[in-house]
C-alpha cells in the first residue's frame, strides 16, 4: 500500500482551503470594481471620520462648558460644612472626655463684581468664535473633499485617455512595422512611432500611479482606503447651466454677511474687548452678599461649650487701592491685545474678499474655457478625421495621424479638467461666502453618473 509524505499530505489539505481564499479575493476584488460611490456619499463619511471636523465639534463644545462654568461664577455658592470632634481632656484638677458637633451652611451671592461678570461675557464670546472657526473648518474639509474627488476622477480620465492613445499608436506599430518590412515607408516614421509607443508606456505607468495618490489622498479624508469606483462627470453633462453665477459685487456682500471666518474674528475681538474691561475691573470695588447658618456644642480649642445657634448676613465690600501697578499694567497689555484682535479682524476681511474675488474669476474663466475646450474637441475630432482620410488616399503619413489622436484626447483631457475645476470654483467660491451647506453638494453631486468611461480609440 502506498503511503503519503507528510508533504504531499499537508499540500492536499491546504490547497482547498488556498483556492476558496482565492476566490473569495477575487470575489471581493469584483465587488470593488462594481460598487460605485459618488461625492455626497463620501462627504457624509468624512463628517464622521474627518479629525478637523471631529476636533472643531470638540473645541465648540469646550467652549459652551467653560461658558457655562463662568455663569456660575455669577449664580448662588452654597457649601454645607459638618465637623465631629472626640476629645480626651486632661488637666492638674480635671480629666474628661467628650464629643463635640459643628454644622454649618454657607451662601455667597455675587452682587456687583465686574471682574466675573466680564469674565463670562468673555466665555459667551469664545463659544460664538469656536462655534464659527468650526464651520471654517466643515466648509474647508468639504472644499478639500471635492478637490481630492475631482483629482481622483482627472487622473482616471488621464489614465486612460493615455491608454487609448496608446492603443492608438500600438495598432499603428503594426502596421508601420509591415509596411516598412516591405520598404513602403522610411526608417525614420518607424522610430518616430516607436519612440511614441515607449513614452506612452511611461506615461501609463505614471498615470496609473497618480490615480493611486490621488484615491490615497482621498482615503485620508474619509478615514478609508477607496477601491470602489467614484461616478463621474458625463461627457455631455452642461455643468454651467446648473448654477447661477451672480455679479462680484453680491458674493462680495454674502461674505462680509455669512463668512464664518470673519465673524470668528468679530466674536475674537469681543471676547478680548471683555477681557480688557475684565483687566480696568481692578480698579473698581466689589460687593457680594454672604449668608451663614451654624449649630455646634464646640467651643474655643475644642472645649465643651453648651449648645449654641447662629445665623448671620453679611454684605462684603472689597475696595482695591493699590496693586503695585500690577493692574495697570494688565490693562495695557490687554488693550493691545484687543488692537491686535482687530487687525486679524482687518486682515480676515481682506482675505475673505480677495479669495471670493478669485474665485469669482476663477468660476467665470472656466466656465468660458469649457465652451472653448468644447469647440476644440471638435475640431481636433475633425482634424483627426481627416488626417484619416487623406492617409487613405496616401495624401498623409501615419505619424500625422498620430499627431492629430494626441491632440483630439489632449481636447478631451482638457474640457473634463474644465469641468472639474469649475465646479471646484464654483464650491469654493460658495466656502469663502460663508454659504456653502450640504445642499451645494448635492447640486454637483447631480452631476455624476454611474458609468465607466472609457475613451475608445479611433478607428
Amino acid at each position: 500500500m502506498r503511503r503519503f509524505t507528510p508533504t504531499l499530505l499537508t499540500l492536499m489539505l491546504t490547497l482547498p482551503v488556498h483556492l476558496s481564499v482565492q476566490a473569495a479575493s477575487s470575489k471581493q476584488e469584483q465587488a470593488r470594481q462594481t460598487t460605485f460611490s459618488d461625492l455626497i456619499q463620501l462627504y457624509r463619511q468624512s463628517l464622521e471620520q474627518d479629525p478637523r471636523i471631529l476636533a472643531a465639534g470638540a473645541s465648540a463644545r469646550r467652549a459652551e462648558y467653560r461658558q457655562r462654568e463662568a455663569l456660575g461664577q455669577l449664580l448662588p455658592q452654597i457649601n454645607a460644612e459638618s465637623t465631629l470632634t472626640s476629645t480626651d481632656y486632661s488637666s492638674k484638677y480635671t480629666d474628661a472626655n467628650y464629643n463635640g458637633e459643628r454644622y454649618a451652611v454657607a451662601m455667597n451671592q455675587v452682587l456687583y463684581e465686574p471682574t466675573v461678570w466680564q469674565s463670562y461675557q468673555r466665555s459667551r464670546s469664545l463659544t460664538q468664535q469656536y462655534a464659527a472657526q468650526g464651520q471654517v473648518d466643515i466648509q474647508g474639509a468639504a472644499v478639500d473633499l471635492v478637490q481630492k474627488y475631482f483629482e481622483v476622477l482627472a487622473a482616471q480620465d488621464s489614465l486612460e485617455l493615455t491608454r487609448a492613445e496608446k492603443r492608438v499608436v500600438e495598432r499603428n506599430l503594426a502596421r508601420i512595422r509591415s509596411l516598412y518590412q516591405r520598404q513602403l515607408v522610411p526608417i525614420t516614421d518607424k522610430l518616430d512611432v516607436e519612440a511614441r509607443y515607449d513614452r506612452l508606456k511611461s506615461d501609463e505607468i505614471e498615470a496609473w500611479n497618480a490615480m493611486w495618490v490621488a484615491r490615497e489622498s482621498l482615503a485620508e479624508l474619509v478615514g478609508r482606503p477607496i477601491y470602489e469606483q467614484l461616478k463621474r462627470i458625463d461627457d455631455k453633462s452642461r455643468v454651467t447651466q446648473q448654477f447661477d453665477l451672480k455679479s462680484q459685487d453680491y458674493w462680495q456682500d454674502q461674505a462680509l454677511s455669512n463668512n464664518p471666518l470673519i465673524q470668528a474674528k468679530l466674536a475674537a475681538v469681543e471676547a478680548q474687548r471683555a477681557q480688557n474691561k475684565q483687566a480696568r475691573a481692578g480698579h473698581q470695588p466689589s460687593f457680594n452678599l454672604q449668608l451663614s447658618s451654624q449649630k455646634s456644642n464646640i467651643g474655643y480649642e475644642n472645649s465643651l461649650s453648651s449648645r449654641t445657634e447662629s445665623n448671620v448676613a453679611a454684605l462684603r465690600i472689597k475696595i482695591p487701592i493699590y496693586s503695585g501697578g500690577s493692574t495697570s499694567a494688565r490693562s495695557d497689555a490687554e488693550y493691545e491685545g484687543l488692537v491686535v484682535t482687530q487687525q486679524e479682524l482687518e486682515a480676515a476681511r481682506r482675505q475673505v474678499l480677495k479669495e471670493v474675488r478669485i474665485a469669482a474669476m476663477n468660476t467665470e474663466s472656466y466656465g468660458l474655457k469649457i465652451q472653448a475646450a468644447e469647440t476644440a474637441l471638435k475640431s481636433s475630432s475633425k482634424a483627426l478625421e481627416a488626417a484619416e482620410t487623406n492617409y487613405r488616399y496616401g495624401v498623409k503619413i501615419i505619424v500625422d495621424i498620430l499627431d492629430r489622436a494626441r491632440e483630439k484626447y489632449s481636447a478631451q483631457r482638457d474640457l473634463m479638467q474644465a469641468k472639474y475645476s469649475f465646479l471646484l470654483s464654483y464650491v469654493i467660491l460658495k466656502r469663502w461666502t460663508g454659504t456653502l451647506s450640504e445642499e451645494d453638494i448635492v447640486e454637483v453631486n447631480k452631476l455624476l453618473r454611474t458609468s465607466k468611461t472609457r475613451y475608445l480609440p479611433a478607428s
